[in-house]
């Protein structure tokens, strides 16, 4: 109770002095240089469905205040180790490939001359146009009834669907147990009706994917780097060694042939990955790879082929996003 306490507090001064030079001199100034992992960026940060949105404001804040306060720089610049000396370097990702990149994030990053990278699946070749996490996230919010998916029957409970069978939620299921890409539609597909919030188009900026088109426009611009982001989606480190290559490989070629320029980075959607990931993803070309949220394996910290990064979401202030946890 004492340390819940003490921690508001914390969180609270934090807020306080954000605005002030106190905040940058001795909290921001001891922060280590750090990667910051951001998904979508939308027009005002609501939670309803998830907290991966950023508000495009909030955005432009913790944007214009690290330009003051430290020093952006790029992906490839981190991973070498060319940081600035004087003040903590960031540099800004983007998972998963969200239209509010493009429409929200990069006039930002134009106008305030920053460079970050966006990390992007092949899902414009598959038959989906929507991230699963998104769908079911969407989805469930007015699904009441019962849903069921290979026989298994999936029961809500606050809001979260629950095996009847494993009591295990769907959401985990999908993400370390029925990993599959098929298993994903098959969940889509037990919906029904509750897939028509894809016509609403007050929810489109929460989960629109950028066209081909929108990526290419990105990856022509002087301060965004494309990277990839597995085809599916998958979680990578629950694959097989030749499941992992062929996703790694797949999507590594439709970049590229899309861009037309080299795509040497990975992100591991959810930060998934094992030891021979790494070797099977440097194999194929991957000078930089992307934990997420923290290490797997003790290797990994002093294993140059792989960084972590700190996530940023909604659900918290700018003040607290950039310094608490590093």
């Amino acid at each position: 109770m004492v340390d819940r306490i003490l921690n508001k507090v914390k969180r609270k001064a934090n807020d306080f002095l954000f605005n002030s030079s106190l905040y940058a001199k001795y909290l921001l100034k001891n922060t280590q240089n750090t990667i910051l992992m951001y998904h979508g960026c939308d027009s005002n940060g609501d939670t309803t469905y998830n907290s991966r949105h950023t508000s495009k404001d909030s955005f432009e804040k913790h944007i214009n205040y690290l330009n003051k306060h430290a020093y952006i720089i790029s992906l490839n610049d981190f991973f070498e180790k060319r940081f600035i000396s004087g003040k903590p370097n960031f540099a800004i990702t983007f998972d998963d490939g969200y239209l509010n990149n493009l429409t929200n994030a990069l006039p930002i990053l134009t106008k305030l001359k920053t460079k970050a990278t966006f990390f992007i699946t092949g899902l414009n070749n598959t038959k989906s146009d929507i991230l699963w996490a998104d769908f079911l996230n969407i989805a469930s919010v007015s699904r009441k009834e019962n849903i069921k998916i290979c026989g298994e029957v999936f029961e809500k409970r606050k809001g979260i669907f629950y095996s009847l069978n494993s009591n295990e939620s769907l959401y985990k299921i999908i993400k370390e147990i029925n990993t599959s890409y098929e298993y994903k539609l098959q969940m889509m597909e037990a919906f029904g009706a509750d897939a028509k919030f894809k016509l609403n188009p007050d929810l489109f900026e929460k989960w629109q994917l950028m066209s081909d088109k929108d990526i290419l426009t990105c990856s022509q611009s002087e301060f965004i780097e494309i990277g990839a982001h597995g085809y599916f989606h998958n979680n990578i480190g629950t694959l097989t060694n030749s499941e992992s290559r062929k996703e790694l490989k797949d999507v590594k070629e439709y970049l590229e042939n899309l861009t037309q320029k080299k795509i040497n980075s990975i992100g591991y959607p959810d930060g998934s990955y094992n030891r021979t990931t790494l070797d099977i993803a440097e194999e194929l070309g991957y000078k930089y790879q992307l934990a997420a949220e923290g290490f797997h394996f003790e290797e990994d910290f002093t294993d140059n082929r792989i960084r972590d990064r700190k996530g940023v979401y909604s659900w918290d202030s700018p003040a607290n996003q950039l310094i608490i946890n590093f």
